[in-house]
């Protein structure tokens, strides 16, 4: 079973990283035609309300960088990466950072309750961080996948920090588009992986317009009941 989910997951992040050769048209893709419309509060906009001009990490960057004083950091040499390592074991000091940013890579962390203790070591008192994490998202791979988040559950993995706010970031029409782009290459890919992967990211094309009803939808009551991404800011206390 464990050498049939590696295979899986090596097709789906061969794709994504023979994409990724070209950050700004993968971004371009994934920004546009992706199947989230991210609302909410953005990374960037988050950087502007509560940077106070110390040293902000990016973690689990990939090859974006956010500003042009930010370090990425990440597992994979990746073009921008400032950075190479394990988000459970940062090569900073104790409270040596001032702003953290970690969008959409909590998933994907096998030592999730290191990485938050990590997290806590380096922010200084008085430190914020922004995190996005996936809840009614489907399985996928960077290089794993290995769990969710409700907004409760999000609230207990950061129990140690002051939760300063949490929302959505997108909404339930980006989890209804995701969930049809999974649900299509599982009809038409007749259990080759290869073609179910490629169904999925070309299903994006069909479904992607579907997201844009989140415009709405993430400002509704109870969005976060059923959204496919939610975001909080911490602060250590």
């Amino acid at each position: 079973m464990q050498k049939k989910v590696e295979e899986e997951q090596d097709v789906a992040n061969s794709l994504k990283e023979f994409v990724k050769r070209w950050p700004k048209f993968y971004y371009f893709i994934f920004d546009f035609f992706g199947p989230v419309y991210f609302g909410g509060l953005n990374p960037k906009s988050f950087l502007h309300r509560y940077q106070d001009g110390g040293l902000v990490l990016n973690l689990g960057s990939g090859n974006r960088r956010l500003t042009p004083d930010s370090v990425n950091v990440d597992s994979c040499k990746y073009e921008n990466v400032d950075v190479v390592a394990d988000l459970s074991k940062l090569p900073y000091a104790n409270e040596s950072v001032s702003t953290i940013v970690c969008t959409e890579v909590l998933e994907h962390v096998f030592d999730i309750e290191g990485a938050v203790e990590e997290v806590y070591r380096v922010l200084r008192t008085d430190g914020y961080g922004y995190i996005s994490i996936p809840f009614l998202y489907p399985f996928h791979t960077s290089p794993s996948d290995y769990r969710r988040w409700t907004h409760v559950g999000l609230k207990d993995l950061f129990h140690k920090f002051e939760i300063v706010e949490i929302g959505v970031r997108s909404g339930p029409f980006s989890a209804l588009a995701t969930q049809l782009c999974f649900i299509t290459s599982l009809l038409l890919s007749f259990g080759n992986k290869k073609i179910y992967w490629i169904l999925n990211y070309a299903s994006i094309f069909i479904f992607f317009p579907i997201k844009f009803l989140d415009i709405i939808a993430n400002r509704l009551p109870f969005a976060i009941h059923s959204s496919a991404l939610i975001y909080c800011v911490v602060k250590k206390k």
